[in-house]
């Protein structure tokens, strides 16, 4: 996928592409210098090893990685990381919420796409980098992996990243109450790719 957004004073060009076993600790730079959630060398490889089609870069022209993003695919019953429910639309009752699990629990497994992490170095944000990524992965979580949704964490904060995603059509449909290490809230967002 090749983008050309205005930069600046000159043009920024850069293809998102699957990575590369040896552009692991490329990311992991990335990821440390943009993210307070970090992860060790084995992780990466797990997820370029298992679902490498869904381990995307951003790379300039001039051959330097700018970003990425990386998924995985999971299965669940839970209806609301499918995205067919959202516990923020109402308050239910003690005994809706007892049916609603059992129902789930009885549910078919589903696959579905978990975006685990997406950066883009500071100096190139607000440049389309971050909607490629995320444009990309959507295609291939639906084409190459053929799940049901697409689900991500993010700090409840983040304003910017929320809009980034709301844009791509996800949802907020769940508060994970102190996800983070620093006791931060994440909210759930799901994009329902299956009608």
């Amino acid at each position: 996928m090749k983008a050309g957004v205005e930069g600046g004073s000159k043009e920024l060009r850069f293809t998102v592409r699957k990575a590369r076993p040896e552009e692991i600790y490329i990311v992991m730079d990335i990821n440390q210098r943009t993210l307070p959630e970090n992860y060790w060398y084995g992780f990466y490889k797990f997820l370029l090893d298992n679902w490498g089609e869904a381990f995307l870069v951003a790379e300039t022209s001039e051959g330097d990685i700018i970003g990425y993003a990386m998924s995985r695919v999971e299965r669940t019953r839970d209806p609301v990381l499918l995205g067919l429910k959202s516990e923020l639309e109402n308050d239910k009752s003690v005994l809706s919420k007892v049916i609603d699990a059992i129902r789930s629990q009885l549910a078919e497994e589903r696959p579905v796409g978990h975006l685990v992490s997406i950066a883009v170095l500071p100096e190139y944000r607000r440049k389309g980098v971050g909607s490629a990524l995320l444009a990309k992965t959507i295609e291939v979580m639906d084409r190459v992996y053929n799940v049901d949704a697409i689900y991500l964490e993010v700090r409840v904060s983040n304003a910017p990243a929320i809009r980034l995603y709301e844009k791509f059509g996800f949802k907020k449909v769940r508060v994970w109450r102190g996800y983070y290490r620093d006791g931060e809230d994440a909210y759930i967002m799901v994009k329902r790719l299956v009608d």
